[in-house]
């Protein structure tokens, strides 16, 4: 992302998407209510044809979709041959836009994030006797490849396929998303995925991690990323910071610290003992003001996603928690 031209005082900003993470990123600043300006096509007044334009539109809609973040509202300024009403931009990597918001200080710190983030794109396989999941990580999200094309079945081993043919599939799966990922992590209980790495060629072999889990799958995966495995590869990641929020609350929470979760976290920040409030991104839009209350105070607020391990146990504990200056009596 490039911020082209920005001002806080008129809360303005002024865009250039680089790539799909952007997208990401934007998804949890554009809100309803902001005014949003794209060059678009819209409908002429006089025909059908269509003019291509800039239009300006009150958001009511935010629809993410990876690879385009979709924006819905009445337009509020526009040529005088176009049709008014409600219009869609579709925001792509490569487009430029305009955002005239109320920005709170957490959603410019996330917007100077995503300028100086360097994208990423991680293969984490997980494999045991007979067994091998892929998993791509980007700051993004997670996405689960043996749900995608790959068709790589849940049990390789069975009477009729012997080992070496499960590794070579498993080799093959690799071999094909090297050339589209920067960093490999090899994982699993047990030799398994040593016998992998030294199937592989050299120039794969450069670019892969190998870490210990003790099991394989979705916990797996999750085990590998709280054990630093992304962090090795990685210089800087969404998920791993998140997750080390929520392990911070975790370790208050068992030593019974200055910290609570849930309802009660609204009284605390009235009163000002909130040092660190931690939102999921869902809680953050319906909260905002309780965000914006912290931050005046002085306060801190970090957004934890729920596309991942760490953000669903914030998600269990209401999407809400707070880490306290003082436990009021």
């Amino acid at each position: 992302m490039e911020i082209l031209k920005s001002d806080r005082s008129d809360g303005y900003v002024r865009i250039e998407i680089e790539n799909e993470d952007d997208l990401w990123y934007l998804k949890d600043i554009i809100g309803e209510g902001d005014t949003v300006k794209a060059f678009t096509q819209r409908t002429k007044r006089d025909s059908r044809e269509k003019k291509a334009t800039h239009l300006t539109l009150r958001t009511e809609k935010v629809e993410y979709q990876e690879n385009r973040l979709r924006v819905t509202g009445e337009i509020t300024r526009g040529d005088e041959d176009v049709e008014m009403g409600y219009h869609t931009f579709n925001l792509e990597p490569g487009k430029e836009f305009e955002i005239w918001k109320d920005f709170s200080e957490e959603e410019w710190e996330r917007l100077e994030e995503a300028e100086s983030h360097h994208s990423y794109r991680v293969l984490f396989v997980l494999v045991q006797k007979g067994e091998a999941d892929f998993y791509i990580v980007e700051e993004s999200g997670i996405k689960n490849l043996s749900k995608i094309d790959l068709n790589i079945p849940g049990k390789l081993y069975s009477d009729q396929i012997d080992s070496g043919n499960f590794h070579n599939q498993v080799k093959e799966v690799i071999k094909r998303s090297s050339r589209n990922v920067d960093h490999i992590v090899l994982c699993g209980p047990g030799f398994e995925k040593n016998k992998i790495k030294n199937m592989l060629d050299e120039e794969i072999i450069s670019k892969t991690l190998m870490q210990d889990t003790s099991v394989i799958g979705r916990t797996g995966l999750n085990e590998a990323i709280k054990r630093g495995a992304l962090d090795k590869v990685v210089e800087s990641s969404r998920i791993s910071d998140e997750s080390r929020t929520i392990e911070e609350l975790m370790e208050a929470l068992r030593e019974d610290d200055k910290v609570s979760y849930g309802a009660p976290v609204n009284d605390l920040v009235n009163q000002g003992a909130v040092e660190k409030l931690i939102l999921t991104a869902e809680k953050y839009r319906e909260e905002h003001e309780l965000a914006k209350k912290v931050e005046e105070m002085g306060g801190e607020v970090e957004i934890v996603h729920i596309d991942h391990e760490a953000g669903k146990r914030l998600e269990n504990l209401g999407g809400k928690a707070a880490i306290l200056r003082y436990q009021p009596h």
